[in-house]
């Protein structure tokens, strides 16, 4: 009776002052089925359904409905999706998938190896493959890739990087015409996946329904996910307090996730973005192609306190061009710490005892970064021009090869497997194509960790590559970016703590609420 009467008190003043002190209840043990999952994010897709026209967001939103070969785990270890097992020959330089079999696509069509082949020609005939000569359908479900050139990345350009639509759908929407059907693709996905698009209205709102015939049997758990386009913090903030969303994606203020999580959200937090400072070294009238005046503006810059200024304490100040949980990170190495006195001491060794006049290029997303960047390397001498360029012309100096003068401030994605090394400061960048100047050592150390395979062997391949672009100051890395999504407390995801293109929606559930 004590106990009884203890319960109803704390039952009577939880009502009484309307607060969170109620004993939570418990959660249940197995996923809870049904329920619309209401998210919001700040930026829209403009292409949903087209692999071969996907930019970096756009993925991110496509794969609720179309699936690929492979993917990564948390480890950046490959795993099956619509792939069941697969095998390399670096000797013959070839990749062959075998497919599971019995899986079909929303609009009943089969899922095989013709299918695949139909993906894979058509992104290559989209010139995103450069590296394919050739496909084989072996039997219905295997297919073997031939390639001008064998590497680790593989695995992760082919299982991981093609999205698969079903070719009758395309096909069927243009009527024998290639164009009609690639307009109507753009916002038509038809993929294998988890959920069917049942509604895209740009930068408004995207709804999603369950697919009762997924492969995976007994899910997804979820009846539909909608996502609205809320630009604003505020008001996206606000839309959490008041339970008018279940889940924010990727908020831009780092604050706003912090102010949330004291008010009892949950937070996932992922891999973010490496911010670093991008030299154009490669042009010799350039002012950093000097190696002492790159290393000058390491010695420059506090990053530890701009993390923690710029992060509030979340992001995670770099020694080096990976962090601590990634591949190749090399415990205690700091080759340049903050020492404003031997930045002064290298600039005048390079020939500047009075200083030098350095641009530096950003958007303004990133004015902050370059203000207080500005701020570190003034305090040692230099004399920082601030270039805020539209974010048109941004892309098509640092991406499209226009380039750019002295510093930009670059931001570049870190996969589980670490392998973003190559993708955007290997030897044939897929991003950073352009600028940065690469030393014949560095690009060694490069290509002995391209073509090692044994992955208990690699780490220290990659660790050989981090350190040697610190010894070139080849890139200045500031620190890497806290990402975060914001949930309600009844919501199961473990959505961005692998990667932002890694969103396994067939697992969340809501209880109920």
């Amino acid at each position: 009776m004590k106990k009884l009467f203890l319960i109803a008190v704390i039952l009577i003043v939880c009502v009484w002052t309307e607060v969170a002190y109620c004993p939570p209840a418990p959660t249940p043990s197995q996923p809870v089925k049904g329920g619309i999952l209401k998210c919001i994010r700040g930026a829209f897709p403009k292409v949903i359904g087209y692999p071969p026209e996907f930019g970096a967001s756009d993925g991110i939103f496509a794969q609720l409905v179309i699936e690929r070969l492979m993917t990564w785990d948390e480890k950046g270890n490959m795993i099956p999706v619509l792939a069941d097992t697969w095998e390399g020959d670096p000797v013959n330089k070839t990749l062959t998938f075998y497919l599971k079999k019995g899986i079909k696509f929303h609009d009943g069509s089969d899922f095989n190896a013709e299918v695949a082949r139909w993906n894979f020609q058509l992104t290559a005939d989209a010139g995103r493959l450069p590296n394919l000569k050739s496909l084989e359908v072996v039997d219905n479900y295997t297919i073997k890739l031939y390639l001008k050139d064998y590497d680790r990345t593989v695995w992760e350009t082919y299982g991981q990087g093609i999205a698969m639509i079903s070719p009758t759908a395309f096909n069927n929407a243009g009527g024998g015409d290639k164009e009609k059907s690639k307009a109507w693709a753009r916002t038509h996905p038809v993929g294998t996946g988890p959920f069917k698009l049942a509604d895209f209205q740009r930068d408004v709102v995207i709804k999603y329904e369950k697919n009762e015939n997924y492969w995976r049997k007994g899910m997804p758990y979820l009846a539909g996910i909608e996502i609205r386009c809320i630009p604003d913090n505020m008001t996206a903030s606000a839309m959490m307090q008041a339970k008018e969303a279940d889940m924010w994606l990727e908020p831009s203020l780092i604050q706003n996730v912090i102010d949330l999580e004291k008010k009892g959200f949950k937070i996932n937090w992922g891999p973010g973005m490496l911010i670093s400072l991008l030299p154009y070294s490669n042009d010799p009238n350039s002012p950093v192609a000097d190696k002492n005046v790159r290393a000058a503006v390491k010695y420059a810059l506090n990053r530890p306190a701009m993390a923690e200024m710029l992060g509030s304490g979340k992001h995670e100040p770099l020694t080096q061009m990976v962090g601590k949980a990634f591949l190749g990170y090399v415990p205690g190495y700091d080759l340049q710490p903050y020492n404003p006195d031997k930045a002064k001491k290298l600039l005048a060794e390079a020939g500047y005892p009075s200083g030098l006049r350095i641009p530096l290029f950003a958007t303004e997303r990133d004015r902050d970064i370059a203000t207080a960047v500005q701020a570190f390397l003034v305090d040692v001498g230099f004399k920082v021009d601030l270039d805020i360029a539209d974010y048109g012309r941004y892309i098509a100096s640092v991406y499209g090869g226009t380039g750019w003068k002295g510093l930009a401030i670059g931001m570049s994605g870190i996969n589980p497997s670490a392998t973003d090394l190559f993708t955007h400061f290997g030897p044939n960048p897929q991003t950073f194509r352009f600028g940065i100047k690469k030393s014949p050592e560095y690009l060694a150390a490069c290509d002995q960790a391209l073509h090692t395979y044994d992955n208990t062997a690699v780490t220290a391949k990659y660790q050989a590559i981090v350190k040697q672009a610190g010894e070139d100051s080849m890139v200045i890395p500031l620190w890497r970016a806290a990402q975060a999504v914001v949930m309600q407390p009844y919501v199961h995801s473990n959505y961005i703590k692998i990667h932002t293109i890694i969103w396994n929606s067939y697992e969340d559930w809501m209880e109920k609420h």
